[in-house]
C-alpha cells in the first residue's frame, strides 16, 4: 500500500489554510498509482493530503484486483476504516479502483458505511460524486465502462512538492483478453491517449522539478495502432525523448506479442531512454502461454530477448512470472526453471496463480494444488535469488550515474537512488542531494539492491 503526502506541510501551510483533508490509500500497480495523483490533482482545490486516516475529512481507498491477495489487503483496510466513521460521522468513505469496478453494488452491501464506489474511468467526476453525499442524497456508485474513454487533461499541480519521478498515462485498458486477467474487464478496452495531451502533460511536470517519468499503459507497445492515431509508441518516444529539460525516460508495461524492432532500437538510439525493459514472459512453457493466451511462444520470447541485447547490450530485464496455471505439468514448469536460467533476469515478480473473477481461466476445471503451487513459487524465488545476487555482483566496482530519489526505507540516516539500469542504490549522503544527479561506486551486491559510496557531490 502506498500513500500520498505532503511531507512539507508547514511549506506549504497558507495554501493548505480552509481546505479539509484527504486520507489516500493505493494499492497495485502504477496505473493506480498514477490514478490517485490524478485524484489528489482534481480534489486539491479543496482537500489537502494526509497520512493519518483518524484526522481526515476523506478517505478514498484505491483499489486493485489483479490478485485476490491484494483484493483480501483491500476489505482489511477498508473493515478498520469503519471506526473513524463512528468517531466523526460527517466523514466520507469511498473505494474506487478494479475491485469498484469489479464488485460495484456489492461492495455497498456489503460494507453499509461506505459513501462512495467508482471505477477508474470515474475519478474525474469525483467534485460532483462528493456534492452528492455532502447534500445527504446516499451512497453513489458509478461504475460505468466506456471503450471509448479518453484520460481528460489536468492542469493542477502534482500532490508531492518537488517531485524527482512521476508517470504518465498513455493510455487506457486493454484488449488481449489474457486468460488468467481480469484487466479489459475493469479498464476496457484500449484507447490511446492524443500525443498532445502526452506531451502537454510532460511538459507540465518537468516544469515542477521532475527529472524522470515513466509512460504507463496495460501494453505500451500497442499504443496508436488504432484507426485515427497519428504516432506509434516508438514514434511517441523519439517526440517524448526531445522534450526539454527531460532527463530520464521509461515505460511499462510492454506485451511480447507487440514488441517492434523500431522499439527495440529506441534502446540504442535514445539518450533518455533508460536501459531497462519489463517484459512479463508469465510461463516458460509454450503449452501454457498457449492456454494463457498470449501469442508468443517461448522461443518466440527468447528471440526477442536476444535481438534487444544485439542493440543494447547493458540493458536490464525484468519479468513477470505466474506458477500453478491451471494445466501446468511438471515439464511446463520445468521450462519456466531453463528459461529463468537462460534470460537472467536481474529481478522477477512472481506470484501463484489465483483465479479472477469473470476471466476465462476461472472456469478450468483443471486447477493445480494449493501445496504444488507453493512449491512451485519457492523454488522459482530461490532460484531467482541466486540469479539476481550473480546479476547484481557484476555491478561492484562500477561507477553508476544516480537519480537521487529520497531517504533510504530501511536506513533514515541513508539515501537512495537508482541507476539507469533501474537498480535501486543506497548510500549515505546529506538530503541536499535528493533530486540531483550524482556518480556512485557501487560496493557492494545485496539481494535487491546495491550499496553505494558518493564520488562526485
Amino acid at each position: 500500500m502506498k500513500l500520498l503526502n505532503f511531507n512539507n506541510v508547514s511549506a506549504a501551510g497558507f495554501r493548505n489554510r480552509g481546505r479539509k483533508k484527504l486520507y489516500l490509500a493505493t494499492f497495485g500497480c502504477q496505473m493506480n498509482e498514477y490514478d490517485s495523483q490524478r485524484i489528489a490533482q482534481i480534489l486539491h482545490e479543496k482537500y489537502v493530503l494526509t497520512s493519518e486516516p483518524d484526522n481526515a475529512d476523506l478517505i478514498l481507498v484505491n483499489t486493485c484486483s489483479i490478485r485476490e491477495k491484494a483484493e483480501n489487503k483491500v476489505y482489511s483496510l477498508v473493515g478498520r476504516l469503519k471506526k473513524f466513521k463512528k468517531q466523526k460521522p460527517g466523514l466520507i468513505i469511498g473505494i474506487a479502483g478494479c475491485v469498484a469496478q469489479q464488485e460495484g453494488d456489492r461492495l455497498l452491501k456489503r460494507l453499509p458505511f461506505i459513501d462512495l464506489v467508482f471505477g477508474p474511468q470515474c475519478i474525474y467526476g469525483l467534485p460532483d460524486m462528493l456534492k452528492h453525499v455532502e447534500n445527504g442524497m446516499g451512497a453513489v456508485l458509478q461504475t460505468e465502462l466506456k471503450h471509448d474513454f479518453l484520460i481528460p487533461p489536468v492542469t493542477a499541480p502534482l500532490p508531492e512538492p518537488n517531485p524527482v519521478q512521476a508517470f504518465v498515462t498513455i493510455m487506457q485498458g486493454c484488449d488481449n483478453f489474457c486468460a488468467f486477467c481480469v484487466v479489459p474487464y475493469v479498464r476496457g478496452r484500449e484507447v490511446s491517449r492524443p500525443s498532445e495531451d502526452i506531451l502537454a502533460e510532460i511538459s507540465q511536470i518537468l516544469d515542477e522539478g521532475v527529472k524522470e517519468v515513466t509512460l504507463l499503459g496495460q501494453n505500451v507497445n500497442s499504443f496508436g495502432k488504432k484507426i485515427g492515431a497519428t504516432h506509434s509508441f516508438p514514434g511517441l518516444l523519439r517526440m517524448v525523448a526531445e522534450t526539454p529539460d527531460l532527463e530520464r525516460l521509461r515505460f511499462t508495461t510492454s506485451h511480447p506479442k507487440d514488441i517492434s524492432l523500431d522499439l527495440m532500437k529506441c534502446f540504442r538510439d535514445l539518450d533518455t531512454l533508460c536501459e531497462h525493459l519489463h517484459l512479463p514472459v508469465q510461463s516458460g512453457s509454450t503449452t501454457v502461454l498457449k492456454r494463457m493466451n498470449r501469442h508468443y511462444t517461448r522461443d518466440q520470447y527468447l528471440a526477442i530477448v536476444d535481438k534487444l541485447k544485439s542493440f543494447c547490450p547493458d540493458i536490464t530485464l525484468t519479468t513477470d512470472l505466474i506458477v500453478g496455471f491451471p494445466g501446468e505439468t511438471d515439464r511446463d514448469f520445468k521450462d519456466t526453471i531453463s528459461l529463468l536460467k537462460t534470460v537472467e533476469f536481474d529481478q522477477i515478480f512472481a506470484f501463484k496463480y489465483s483465479p479472477r473473477p469473470l476471466t476465462r481461466a476461472a472456469r478450468f476445471d483443471d486447477h493445480i494444488p494449493e501445496e504444488i503451487k507453493t512449491e512451485r513459487l519457492k523454488a522459482v524465488l530461490e532460484l531467482q535469488k541466486e540469479i539476481g545476487l550473480m546479476r547484481y555482483k557484476s555491478l561492484e566496482g562500477r561507477k553508476e550515474e544516480i537519480l537521487v530519489e529520497g531517504i533510504s526505507k530501511k536506513n533514515p540516516e541513508e539515501l537512495r537512488g537508482r541507476t539507469r539500469g533501474n537498480h535501486v542504490v543506497n548510500f549515505p549522503g546529506p538530503q541536499e542531494l535528493i533530486g540531483k544527479f550524482i556518480t556512485v561506486k557501487i560496493i557492494k551486491a545485496c539481494y535487491h539492491s546495491l550499496r553505494g559510496k558518493t564520488l562526485i557531490h
